[in-house]
């Protein structure tokens, strides 16, 4: 089964709401820095990040597991760049995190992260990130795999191996048509798209995988999107 979706064309404009019982409440962590300074950047960083707003095991290892990302891009990622020389390229680059919540039922809570880059008034880089969480399960508060999120197969690499080889054909329908880059062929596909990290869950648990920004003929988070229940990926298998 195949679902077209465009992502990130709306974020959550209800994330501070109260949810739902047995839902999560997802703030945003949001704000701005320059490296190596204010005054005279080279790097300028604006992100939002989830923030739980609850106080059990779970909301705690999703909050620690995205402070620990913030905190690698603030004091590691972007301070290194700013100084290295071949990173700086004509010495003005932004970076815009963000992300929305593709699953929040209790369950599970799926967040799908966007990253752009643009590099001076030259390259733009994009990238897109899921990650899926236990929020009730054997697995409390830590991400969960591919095989983890549907509990089919044998593992998550037997699961992307099959929906790989299925895909692959819908990435050259969508050459012909004029979606997907027309230079990419079958080994950089492989090479590019791997199912076992480019997905994320829905709000009924089902697994999405997405085509990276980077296939696309046109660089755009309004990616390719495929929907699989697990008993569709069991049948695969």
């Amino acid at each position: 089964m195949v679902k077209k979706m465009a992502l990130l064309t709306v974020l959550m404009l209800a994330l501070s709401l109260p949810c739902a019982l047995g839902e999560a409440v997802v703030g945003r962590n949001e704000g701005e820095a320059y490296f190596p300074s204010e005054k005279n950047w080279t790097y300028h960083f604006t992100y939002a990040y989830p923030r739980l707003s609850g106080e059990d095991y779970a909301s705690a290892a999703v909050n620690d597991t995205y402070q620990m990302a913030l905190d690698e891009m603030l004091q590691l990622v972007l301070p290194m760049f700013s100084h290295e020389e071949s990173m700086i390229f004509d010495g003005k680059n932004e970076v815009i995190h963000d992300f929305t919540v593709t699953c929040n039922n209790g369950r599970f809570l799926s967040i799908l992260q966007s990253r752009s880059q643009t590099m001076g008034e030259g390259k733009i880089n994009l990238a897109l990130e899921g990650l899926v969480f236990d929020m009730a399960g054997e697995y409390l508060g830590e991400t969960l795999t591919l095989r983890g999120l549907v509990m089919v197969g044998d593992s998550s690499g037997q699961i992307g191996e099959a929906v790989s080889a299925v895909l692959y054909k819908e990435f050259v329908r969508l050459q012909g048509e004029g979606v997907c880059r027309a230079d990419i062929d079958e080994e950089i596909f492989h090479l590019e798209f791997d199912p076992t990290r480019d997905f994320y869950a829905d709000e009924a648990g089902n697994a999405v995988f997405f085509f990276p920004p980077v296939l696309l003929e046109t660089l755009s988070f309004d990616v390719p999107t495929f929907t699989y229940t697990p008993q569709e990926l069991e049948a695969l298998l």
